[in-house]
């Protein structure tokens, strides 16, 4: 279905509850990375921190996975909602993703959309309340965070060097939420919280590609608009490497195994052979799709799993 460019401000489907679930459905199977970029590293966190402060329960696991994954939802589909003219100006610059969503494509109105922020929003911070103040307190920050990312006059998304280290620091609240939500904050937690950092900013600026037609029409200063794409690869391996270095230096002094940094040089070697093809199709959109969901994230994933397998058998 082509994106629609006449969006309409009221829903002229019928609402029924199960018509209603399922435009809800559809939305969040459109942002699988708000469960891959966030719902993920905090449950990842959880364990980690649960080691050092146990007593956290199935209930918790539960109860951070509907707050954490309910505001990441929230947070992308508000920028659904505010990208929508960007996302039909790239779609025609050749990336069609960002405007074949529900809201791009026309599949739910603009009003179902607001209610969908609405409750994804106000549902997470109520679940966030009954874990924890801290928690609570993240995320909000992270709510805030996302909001300022998107909305206009801010829209820390289109500021010069803003886009990436706002990105990063939501994960990094994605990484603390997880970590409070068990009881708080221990060396391997600061480990995750800096790989997570190093990989986030050097890795981020790769989904610009796909856009970055359109961002410079429309004057939206990327790292690959700035940089050029060139650069923007190169940093994409560097953080890869880094990451790598870090492991080898830093890894006893944060409590880990032998077997962690053997499994993270594995990981990153294969996460580099399977990303060469980047150096040659950077600028083709459907490939850095599938580069970002069917490698950079499982790849990422497999990193914080070293992580936990680091931790085992090892007393704090």
């Amino acid at each position: 279905m082509s994106p629609r460019y006449n969006i309409p401000k009221t829903g002229m489907i019928k609402t029924t509850m199960k018509e209603v679930v399922g435009s809800y459905l559809q939305c969040m199977k459109s942002r699988p990375g708000a469960i891959l970029a966030y719902t993920w590293p905090s449950l990842v966190s959880f364990y980690i921190a649960s080691r050092s402060y146990p007593g956290g329960t199935m209930l918790d696991v539960l109860k951070l996975i509907v707050a954490m994954s309910l505001m990441g939802f929230g947070v992308y589909f508000y920028n659904d909602l505010t990208d929508i003219q960007d996302d039909l100006k790239n779609y025609e610059m050749g990336n069609p993703t960002p405007a074949n969503r529900p809201f791009g494509s026309g599949k739910i109105s603009e009003e179902r959309l607001k209610k969908f922020i609405l409750f994804s929003m106000i549902t997470s911070l109520l679940v966030a309340y009954f874990i924890n103040l801290n928690v609570l307190g993240l995320l909000l920050a992270y709510m805030i965070l996302g909001i300022l990312y998107s909305a206009d006059p801010i829209r820390l998304k289109k500021r010069y060097l803003m886009k990436q280290p706002t990105i990063t620091m939501g994960v990094l609240l994605a990484n603390l939420t997880g970590a409070y939500t068990a009881g708080g904050v221990n060396m391997p937690i600061l480990y995750l919280l800096i790989i997570s950092f190093v990989m986030c900013m050097g890795l981020n600026p790769i989904a610009d590609l796909r856009d970055m037609r359109g961002d410079r029409i429309m004057g939206v200063k990327t790292i690959p608009v700035m940089w050029g794409p060139e650069l923007t690869v190169r940093l994409y391996f560097v953080s890869i490497v880094i990451v790598g270095g870090a492991t080898l230096v830093g890894y006893s002094r944060m409590g880990f195994n032998t077997a962690m940094p053997l499994l993270v040089l594995m990981i990153l070697g294969a996460w580099t052979y399977v990303s060469l093809p980047l150096l040659r199709r950077w600028d083709d959109p459907k490939f850095l799709q599938a580069l970002i969901f069917k490698r950079v994230f499982p790849f990422f994933t497999l990193l914080q799993l070293a992580v936990i397998i680091g931790l085992m058998n090892l007393p704090f």
